[in-house]
């Protein structure tokens, strides 16, 4: 996968919370073709580019980031705080 495609893919899931140069410069150099995007987004979170996904100042596991991030998107419409 190019990074081209890589940031697109991040920012269809993460929309523009993280810094686009960054992300760019720790993939440059490296082989990302037999790497799935899950594994890319685990790699970029371990070295803290998509740490704070919601905003609210915590940096949680990514499944809880992105709850925080669907919650904030569509409030209470599930039920949620």
């Amino acid at each position: 996968m190019e990074i081209n495609e890589i940031i697109s893919q991040l920012q269809s899931k993460f929309g523009n919370g993280f810094n686009i140069s960054k992300v760019t410069e720790v993939l440059k150099g490296s082989d990302h073709s037999n790497l799935s995007i899950h594994e890319i987004i685990s790699k970029l979170t371990d070295k803290g580019l998509l740490g704070d996904i919601d905003g609210d100042g915590v940096q949680e596991s990514l499944v809880d980031e992105l709850k925080g991030k669907a919650s904030q998107m569509f409030g209470n419409l599930f039920g949620g705080k």
